[in-house]
Formats: structure tokens, sequence, C-alpha cells
């Protein structure tokens, strides 16, 4: 069976990566079954590759992919049937949806949430989160998280995602593709976090993450949350 390193919280059945969630939804629409295998933010002895020390990685057999853009790409070669696009413009709206989390939803998102995965996240985990986090953001967790606007800038971005939602039930149309996998990922990292509502969700776009927390007998939805 396919096995996939998946990020964990203190309790190790709390998983909400958003790159993990981007692997895990690659292998649930091409079919596949996989086994996850929870894995700790600091001890990279746990990781299948000590010196990549990222989730997350696919162990098919002999062969090891990191990264979830590398993954998808090995899903998409091997188990084409049903595709994860199925055109270049397909590819295109995917590169569009990726380039719009990276610019307009992670960077305010991101400083709100690290405080709440901080909290949630294994004890033996937290000086590690905690120094990564700060490097990146150039200031503490809780600074980060008091900076002004940023809850107005994500519902601001969320009324650009509400557009195509209002007109279509996915993202890819008719049927969910990448640029949902993508978008919807970093929902589930929201869900499995925290309870806290930290922003106002358009009606269009609720609607969509309530049909994409049903696919595939409800994966998503069942997914154990943090307390």
């Amino acid at each position: 069976m396919l096995k996939l390193y998946d990020l964990a919280l203190a309790d190790p059945d709390v998983r909400p990566s958003p790159f993990c969630w981007r692997a895990k939804f690659a292998l649930l629409h091409v079919g596949e079954e996989f086994e996850t295998i929870p894995v700790p933010f600091a001890d990279k002895d746990q990781y299948p590759e000590k010196d990549h020390g990222l989730v997350p990685v696919l162990v098919d057999g002999d062969e090891m992919i990191c990264d979830s853009e590398n993954i998808y790409a090995y899903v998409a070669q091997k188990f084409p049937d049903p595709p994860l696009v199925q055109s270049a413009g397909e590819r295109a709206a995917v590169d569009f949806y990726n380039a719009w989390i990276a610019a307009a939803l992670f960077p305010n998102l991101a400083p709100m949430l690290f405080v709440r995965v901080h909290a949630a996240a294994h004890e033996d985990d937290k000086a590690y989160f905690r120094k990564t986090r700060e490097q990146r953001l150039g200031k503490t967790l809780e600074e980060a998280a008091a900076t002004p606007g940023l809850r107005n800038n994500i519902e601001d971005a969320l009324q650009t995602l509400a557009a195509p939602l209002a007109r279509h039930r996915f993202l890819g149309g008719e049927k969910p593709n990448m640029a949902d996998y993508n978008v919807f990922s970093i929902f589930m990292w929201v869900r499995l976090t925290t309870s806290e509502e930290m922003f106002e969700t358009p009606q269009a776009v609720d609607a969509w993450r309530e049909r994409m927390l049903d696919l595939f007998d409800g994966y998503a939805r069942n997914a154990k949350r943090a307390s």
C-alpha cells in the first residue's frame, strides 16, 4: 500500500498540514488506497528522508516522492484516470489559484493560524515550531497574529473566490480538480487546527466548502480536529 508521511499535532490523529492535504486529495481523487504515517515537526529521525525533513512524502515501494507538487505529478502520471486536470486550460487555472493562495490568502492567514498551531502542537515540537516560524515572520507569533487588517484581507480575498463559486459547483466546474483541492487544503488547515471562526466566509464559498467536506464519503469531514 502507498504510504504518506503526514504532519501531526500533539494528538497524532490531528493532521492539519495543507500541503499534506493536497497529497491526500490527489490520492483520493484517483481512488488509490494509502496509509498515513504521522510525524512530528521537530524529530527528523522519524521522517523517511531525514535530510529533506519536510512532508508530505509519498512512498510507493522503492519510490520516494517529496513535496506536494511532485506527488501530484507522480500520481497524475501513474494513475491517470480520472485525471487531476483534463486540459492545459485547467492546469493554467490551477496555477492561477496557487498564485492567489500565495499572494492573497496564505500571507494573511498564516500569521493568525501559526499561534494556534503552536498551541495545539506537541510540547516537544513547540520550541522548534516557534523558532522556525518566527524566523520566517521576523517577529514573535503573538506579534504576527496581532497584525492589523489580516482578517479583512482574508475576507476580501474570499470575495474573489466567491465569484466563480457563485456560478459553478466547483472551481473545476461540475467536478472538483486540483484547483479545488489546493484551495480547500487551506480551509482544512484552519478547520483541523481551531474551532474559532477566524473570518466570515461568503455564502458561495461556504456552500462549496460543505460540498468538499462530503467528497470521498466524507473523508475530510471525518478528519479529527484539535480540541
